[in-house]
């Protein structure tokens, strides 16, 4: 079983990397890609994970970035030298504290209570700081109401991500060697147009394409796409944990027997 795109502690997963490992290798899955947010710190103690227990491990991370059709989209990378994006990470995760600061600064001035070392609490981690830890935070119960009212574009207190923006985000995996992947496209757009547009503008290796989430009908589009383009077609079930609410298993997204997943090979 092939699963490219999994997450542990090191951003917001609940296990330690090699737990992924090891949870991973009891589900049956063969290769896998360790995809932290913005992060390559829990490779190495993968890596050593995987070689124990007959893992394939790709090293791998996704990049969180900005663009003017979402919120904010992410881009995976396969295959990366880990010292030479080590240092795109770590200001990745630079840009996302600042963010997160400008956002609490306007949420405390339109009365909402929370502050920087709240959400950092909720996260975990400062660089894995996020909208949703600051909604934690804030004492919101529910997130949707309270994105709705404050966190997304066009309310008054939402801050745009800055950098990277997604091209920036293809460009510095590629300087680090690696296969520039667009992530989950239907989690984060609706219209097929729009990914395909996306897909055509951007230099990429390949596409999740299969991933719990989608549909048979956005699979078939999406296999489509990647044969017209000549772009891998990659899968995951997107692992965060075994208590999770939604990304809790291995082997949970569907092929529909349109295609076959595939591991993106490094540009060369």
């Amino acid at each position: 079983m092939i699963e490219l795109q999994a997450h542990s502690t090191v951003s917001d997963g609940e296990l330690e990397p090699a737990g992924v490992i090891e949870a991973a290798a009891a589900a049956g899955v063969t290769t896998l890609a360790l995809t932290d947010h913005d992060a390559v710190d829990g490779l190495a103690e993968a890596a050593a994970a995987a070689e124990r227990a007959g893992v394939e491990l790709v090293p791998a991370a996704e990049m969180s970035c900005g663009h003017p059709i979402a919120e904010e989209l992410h881009m995976l990378g396969y295959w990366i030298d880990v010292d030479r994006i080590a240092s795109f990470c770590e200001r990745a995760q630079d840009e996302r504290v600042k963010r997160a600061e400008e956002i609490i600064a306007n949420l405390n001035a339109a009365g909402v209570e929370v502050t920087l070392e709240g959400a950092i609490a909720e996260a975990g981690d400062a660089a894995s700081v996020g909208r949703p830890h600051i909604a934690k935070a804030a004492g919101a119960t529910e997130m949707k109401p309270f994105f709705e009212e404050y966190l997304i574009p066009g309310t008054p207190t939402y801050v745009p991500r800055r950098w990277p923006t997604t091209p920036e985000a293809v460009a510095l995996i590629h300087e680090a060697g690696g296969a520039a992947v667009l992530a989950h496209p239907f989690w984060d757009l609706d219209d097929p147009q729009t990914v395909a547009d996306l897909v055509a503008e951007l230099d990429l290796e390949g596409v999740e394409v299969f991933y719990p989430s989608h549909s048979r009908e956005q699979v078939s589009f999406l296999v489509d796409l990647c044969s017209e383009r000549g772009l891998a077609m990659t899968a995951s079930s997107d692992y965060h944990g075994p208590d999770h609410k939604m990304f809790s298993r291995f082997g949970a997204y569907e092929t529909f027997g349109l295609g076959d997943p595939e591991v993106p090979a490094p540009p060369r």
